[in-house]
């Protein structure tokens, strides 16, 4: 998705909706600091299309056969960036936006906890707090920062990866974990390519910002296919944003029908609209990643 629609979905939702404007400034500002840290990204080689097709159908990521390189200083600059950022401008209680300044996340980070981090993120973050050892630190908040960090250098790799698989048929992957980086979906966009009646979904990795095509009678969560265990959670007077949810799993996944906005799609400025309905989801008893997500996982 192209800085130019993202920047049109931004100025629509400040106009359509007021109070986001604070979250969207922030995210705004989030979005274009990682558009200039993406220029320290490593020059990305992907595995050969006949590799790259055959790990797809085995449900392998991608980054699995060839690996990104992020290089540890730049790294370290992006996180301190991002977390300053954070604590200026993310509306954070005084105590975490002190901490996230007075915290040397940054330089808590290895190159050998780096180079396991896409082998595993939480014992990556584990890693990262315990040598930090700040209580006024949580692992969301830090998890968001080193995450978000990590994004500019995953980016280019995640689409050369996904470039390499030609026109491989995205449904046959057949799983709601990103097929780059192995992150589970964030969010979902059904879009009217008139291809087929109600549209295709793809779904939207907030880690390497892939983009994968995904059934739309399927949680992307368990992988469950019975219409009586799916439905959709939304508000009548807002029907392009919705939370595709399982009874299954008690997962959900959010999820645009951009034929019933008036804006171009943008999976990561969607994803900050669609907040208050997870909140209602959560206060449903509902996961964001289901009870169990054995059956989509590598």
């Amino acid at each position: 998705m192209t800085n130019t629609a993202r920047s049109k979905a931004i100025e629509h939702y400040v106009a359509a909706r007021p109070d986001f404007k604070q979250q969207l400034g922030f995210f705004e500002a989030l979005w274009a600091a990682q558009d200039e840290i993406a220029a320290d990204a490593v020059e990305y080689a992907p595995a050969s299309t006949e590799d790259t097709v055959s790990a797809l159908r085995k449900t392998r990521t991608l980054f699995s056969l060839v690996a990104p390189t992020i290089p540890l200083e730049p790294y370290r600059a992006a996180v301190r960036r991002i977390a300053g950022l954070m604590a200026k401008r993310a509306g954070l209680p005084e105590e975490q936006s002190a901490a996230l300044t007075e915290a040397d996340l940054a330089g808590a980070i290895s190159q050998e906890g780096l180079d396991s981090m896409l082998s595993g993120f939480d014992a990556f973050v584990s890693g990262v707090m315990a040598e930090v050892d700040d209580d006024r630190l949580n692992e969301p908040l830090v998890f968001f920062v080193l995450s978000e960090a990590a994004t500019p250098f995953l980016r280019q790799p995640a689409a050369d990866a996904v470039k390499a698989a030609g026109d491989f048929d995205w449904l046959q992957y057949d799983s709601g974990l990103c097929p780059a980086c192995g992150t589970p979906a964030a969010s979902g966009v059904v879009r009217d390519e008139g291809e087929l009646q109600g549209g295709r979904r793809w779904l939207s990795c907030p880690t390497c910002r892939t983009e994968w095509e995904y059934a739309r009678v399927r949680c992307a969560r368990c992988g469950h296919r019975s219409h009586d265990k799916l439905e959709y959670l939304f508000d009548e007077h807002d029907p392009g944003h919705r939370l595709h949810t399982c009874k299954k799993c008690n997962g959900y996944i959010p999820v645009t029908f951009e034929k019933q906005t008036t804006v171009i799609a943008v999976p990561e400025v969607e994803e900050v609209i669609m907040v208050p309905l997870e909140q209602v989801a959560t206060s449903r008893g509902l996961s964001p990643l289901g009870d169990d997500v054995s059956e989509t996982a590598n």
